[in-house]
């Protein structure tokens, strides 16, 4: 099968769970909306409930990171229910352009991004729904297979997770598609590098040799209109890269600061698993070490993606700088296409201006993942040193 199939089938899904636009108009497209409005409606309710229904007696500030997730869930699903429902041109609009990106491309090439593409597809696709199908089936064994219980819990927690993780590929993955595009660039830049050099073993007569010295000195202007063209490929993909973000950068900023809470309430949670062991509750364990995975690589894989369009962009200066220039017309190009590249390179893609995606922002999301987690620690550890000497003072009345 090739690469559009599994992509379609994503879009079905992620249309299926009120996440992407609907593919049709009219009838079809009213449908559509409203049962991403009652999807949206119905995790809303399941959030607010859960949060009024939330008793367990801990410190107030573990107590507001613990619940943070709720509206964080909810906001996040809401954008991209918004995208789904009202910013349908948009969506397609980029689409067509990363089309007509690729249908620059010659068909071996075209050909050989859509297999590539498929297969991330695929990939992702099955990863995603996989570990989410695991995660509902550790949350049933929690919750000893009560149906309404486990019902409960997998729509305010599982079904807005799984919803997120797939609007996370709904923008990773025409960004890989961008990748792809430029990862061909760095193959002909390749080949025309071996091509400007002679094989150790042809002479000044062989046809061999006369060939190379044809690219070397750029005979009819072939090498320059290669490189033009890839210069204009290269503008395109930075505006469409950035078109991109600025629709799913309010969405992405939201998901990190999201799963960074979670994380730090997650690892808190399991210190004190480890600090007081019940061994009972070994599959609960289990269920928080998937959350921490899920948040901790939905970070990581955001910002991961944009850091691969940034190393392709260094792999075309490097290639650039590598060719050999014996044309006027062909250096004026590569100094041209050189300048593009460096000015993008040194202003690196934000969303919504806060956060640098790239993993060079890991530091700083760690940094501040061990001191809340430090803090949240020494704020368990303040209590039970209270509760001890409450015990010990019988005029102190511990609460």
């Amino acid at each position: 099968m090739d690469g559009s199939y599994w992509e379609n089938l994503l879009l079905t899904i992620n249309r299926f769970l009120g996440v992407y636009p609907s593919g049709r108009a009219g009838v079809l497209r009213w449908l559509h909306s409203l049962w991403s409005l009652f999807l949206l409606m119905y995790i809303w309710t399941g959030s607010i409930v859960k949060c009024w229904e939330f008793t367990v007696e801990i410190p107030t500030i573990e107590k507001l990171l613990y619940l943070m997730e709720f509206p964080g869930n909810m906001a996040t699903i809401a954008i991209l229910v918004y995208y789904a429902v009202l910013n349908r041109p948009l969506a397609h609009g980029v689409d067509l352009q990363i089309e007509r990106i690729i249908t620059g491309l010659k068909g071996k090439a075209k050909r050989l991004v859509y297999r590539r593409h498929g297969q991330r597809t695929l990939h992702l696709m099955t990863t995603t729904i996989v570990f989410h199908g695991l995660c509902v089936l550790v949350d049933v064994i929690n919750d000893d297979f009560k149906f309404w219980t486990t019902w409960s819990s997998n729509s305010v927690y599982n079904l807005p997770g799984l919803m997120m993780s797939l609007g996370v590929l709904q923008y990773a993955l025409p960004v890989h598609f961008l990748w792809l595009v430029m990862d061909q660039m760095i193959m002909c830049l390749k080949e025309l590098k071996l091509l400007q050099r002679p094989q150790q073993s042809a002479t000044k007569l062989d046809a061999r040799y006369e060939s190379a010295f044809a690219v070397l000195v750029d005979a009819g202007g072939g090498s320059a209109l290669m490189i033009e063209e890839m210069r204009s490929a290269c503008n395109l993909i930075e505006l469409v890269h950035s078109q991109y973000l600025s629709k799913f950068g309010l969405y992405l900023v939201l998901n990190l600061v999201n799963s960074l809470v979670s994380i730090c309430v997650e690892f808190y949670l399991i210190f004190n698993f480890f600090e007081t062991p019940l061994w009972e509750e070994t599959v609960l364990l289990v269920y928080r070490l998937l959350w921490l995975a899920m948040h901790g690589g939905r970070i990581w894989f955001i910002l991961s993606i944009n850091e691969q369009i940034l190393e392709q962009k260094c792999n075309l200066c490097q290639l650039l700088n590598e060719l050999e220039v014996c044309s006027s017309r062909l250096e004026r190009t590569l100094n041209r296409f050189l300048l593009q590249l460096q000015r993008s390179i040194d202003q690196p893609l934000e969303a919504c201006g806060i956060v640098t995606l790239d993993t060079r922002s890991l530091g700083g999301f760690i940094g501040v993942l061990m001191a809340i987690v430090i803090f949240l620690i020494q704020i368990g550890l303040g209590n039970k040193s209270l509760m001890g000497v409450s015990l010990n003072r019988s005029n102190w009345v511990y609460v």
